[in-house]
């Protein structure tokens, strides 16, 4: 099972991390919750997209845990000014890279919408936002990356 789909889980994870080392953890921990909710997997719908949204789920789950961790650390203002790393990334497109470089919360609205399918209801539900800052953050992160292409 983990050879099979783990090419889609660590793409979801980098997409969605922007981060090499950090999306190989998150994809362990996707996989550890595969194993842990196989058993709940009723065939109602096809096992990639009960997997798919696991992952979507778990990965988010992550990065919050991950900001909620720094946030015991480092004080508030560090945290708000902040800015991503630069992320050195040979093997992926342009595009790819560009998406690494948008701000957290950017890049996981924009990466839901416009790669993974998620309608802005489901993504204000997933990251508990309001709909109208999912659509804030798309049009941000389309602004952004087209600045970043030109």
């Amino acid at each position: 099972m983990y050879r099979r789909h783990h090419q889609r889980v660590f793409a979801i994870c980098f997409r969605l991390s922007g981060q090499t080392s950090l999306a190989d953890d998150m994809t362990q921990a996707c996989f550890i919750r595969l194993w842990n909710k196989l058993a709940q997997f009723k065939g109602d719908s096809q096992f990639t997209t009960w997997l798919h949204r696991l992952c979507v789920r778990q990965a988010i789950n992550e990065l919050k845990a991950q900001q909620s961790l720094w946030r015991r650390f480092l004080p508030a203002e560090e945290i708000a000014h902040q800015e991503m790393p630069s992320v050195e990334l040979t093997d992926y497109h342009l595009l790819d890279k560009c998406i690494a470089r948008l701000p957290q919360r950017t890049r996981i609205v924009f990466v839901l919408c416009a790669i993974e399918g998620y309608q802005h209801n489901e993504i204000a539900t997933l990251l508990n936002i309001a709909v109208g800052t999912s659509k804030a953050q798309y049009h941000n992160a389309k602004h952004l990356l087209q600045e970043m292409l030109t």
